[in-house]
């Protein structure tokens, strides 16, 4: 999947897709979804995302996919 993507809305550099990981926080659990096409300013570093791809990490979190992996992660206070 490859998506082409405007000049950068913040600083006007380039933008190219990179595969990337996203942690995404849904109803109080963690999801991290892997590989996902995301637009990196090569500037600034903003990142975008295209509506296709944010429909289908919706998808994912309505429990219509299953995970690949699970893994367990440590939570600590900043106290």
């Amino acid at each position: 999947m490859s998506h082409t993507y405007s000049d950068c809305y913040f600083c006007g550099g380039e933008v190219e897709e990179q595969l990337m990981s996203r942690e995404i926080w849904h109803d109080g659990v963690l999801f991290i979804v892997e590989d996902v096409p995301t637009g990196v300013c090569i500037q600034c570093g903003e990142k975008f995302i295209h509506a296709d791809v944010a429909k289908s990490l919706d998808r994912i979190l309505e429990g219509n996919a299953s995970p690949q992996k699970v893994i367990r992660v440590p939570v600590y206070s900043f106290a």
